[in-house]
């Protein structure tokens, strides 16, 4: 009789003698190694390869039960090296990797509100149908400004499975706290916030929300493991657009979850397993490329963004500037405590509609462009580019007018992104 029970303390014990090595490391040293030691997995290659695979074939049960590998939908070796990585770098017991940012934030929103259910009988089904509680109406707390494709997830999608959104300005906790009731199963939060650069109190969420058992979990895509790591804030699970500063070569897309072992398996086993948004191994292995100079590009990024943030204010055709690494920022103290440095995203206000799209025109070193974190700047019109998809009164409430602009700052020599913006705003 096979010991399964052994077989599988056998494949947890590699993993954990991994992870302790893993964890004795630096964080920039994480990067390089964490995921990708040369261990029998990748045939002891320097490198992860990409393992094209649909599933995988033993000689014997026994040896089938040695490894944790049955189908791609749910295990690769690839992914499995990028999963190892990222929970090391954010301090999570378990990460997975899905096919977009959007993917990552759907699952594990889903993951919390929904229920697990296996082998359900068909006369039980009915017994699941949002209405047959209709005085229970389970809730979620997001910010009144967010990336909008959550936003719409939220306020779209979630309504029609009977779950309600409450959207609230998440700066004032005395607001979070009033918002919070006995049906509220988790609080989102986007720290910064896209595209209004705001910076909510990861911690004083996460307190607030766990007082009546709820979860919190964190978009941490625009400061990445580099700038901020959520769960040692008190985040349930982190989600990361790994397309953006984790990947930083717009490349690939991708997106993870980061968080404890059982919430993981409970993604991966269900979500994942039944909706399949699955990440390809040629991206992972992009993405695994992407991540081992995360920190240098972080570094930089964050550099050239307050240099360019300190030009803009000072010149006479901006109206205003947004950056957490701006002292009159109303987030400037909790970024400080909660981030090793404030990003290379930033906002500013020009003085007319008029100007406005006559600026974004002349720009020619920086590209007009959706998406961020790239090693290329990007510029977009806020209202017309990430606020295509909303209505008016929605642009309105997140505060994106019609004069805003997101860059994303990428790592070119900042006195040549000055002197784009500058030879453009003069001719304004």
């Amino acid at each position: 009789m096979i010991n399964m029970e052994r077989e599988r303390k056998d494949i947890k014990q590699i993993n954990a003698e991994n992870r302790e090595k893993w964890e004795k490391l630096k964080f920039d040293t994480q990067l390089l190694r964490a995921g990708e030691d040369p261990y029998p997995e990748t045939s002891f290659s320097i490198r992860p390869p990409i393992y094209a695979s649909k599933s995988y074939t033993y000689s014997t049960m026994t040896e089938m039960m040695k490894n944790h590998y049955f189908y791609s939908r749910t295990e690769n070796p690839t992914l499995f090296a990028l999963d190892q990585k990222l929970a090391t770098l954010h301090g999570g017991e378990q990460a997975i990797s899905v096919a977009s940012g959007m993917a990552a934030v759907h699952y594990a929103c889903s993951s919390v509100v929904q229920q697990r259910v296996e082998r359900l009988k068909p006369k039980k089904s009915k017994d699941l149908y949002p209405q047959s509680n209709p005085e229970i109406v389970p809730n979620i707390i997001i910010h009144t400004n967010q990336y909008t494709g959550s936003y719409r997830l939220f306020t779209r999608l979630y309504p029609q499975i009977g779950i309600e959104a409450r959207r609230i300005n998440m700066n004032d906790l005395k607001e979070v706290k009033n918002a919070i009731d006995e049906n509220t199963k988790l609080i989102f939060i986007e720290t910064p916030s896209n595209p209004t650069i705001d910076v909510l109190d990861i911690k004083a969420c996460a307190d607030l929300i766990h007082e009546v058992g709820g979860k919190c979990i964190v978009d941490n895509t625009w400061a990445s493991p580099a700038l901020q790591k959520p769960l040692s804030l008190g985040a349930d699970l982190v989600v990361e657009s790994l397309t953006k500063y984790i990947n930083g070569h717009g490349d690939s897309l991708g997106g993870a979850i980061i968080g404890s072992e059982n919430e993981i398996r409970n993604i991966r086993y269900f979500w994942l397993e039944l909706t399949g948004a699955v990440l390809s191994p040629f991206n992972a292995w992009l993405i695994l490329r992407g991540i081992r100079t995360l920190k240098m590009r972080m570094d930089r990024h964050s550099s050239n963004a307050i240099k360019i943030a300190r030009f803009l204010e000072k010149h006479p055709t901006v109206a205003k500037v947004i950056y957490p690494g701006l002292e009159y920022h109303p987030g400037h103290e909790i970024a400080k405590k909660q981030m090793n440095d404030f990003g290379g995203m930033l906002g500013f206000d020009l003085k007319s509609v008029e100007a406005s799209y006559k600026f974004i025109e002349l720009l020619k070193l920086i590209k007009v462009g959706v998406s961020l974190g790239d090693t290329t700047s990007l510029i977009e019109y806020t209202s017309v580019m990430t606020g295509i998809d909303l209505a008016n009164w929605e642009r309105r409430e997140m505060n994106i007018s019609g004069t805003n602009f997101r860059l994303s700052v990428g790592l070119e020599d900042p006195d040549d992104l000055i002197n784009d913006l500058d030879q453009a705003l003069n001719k304004l």
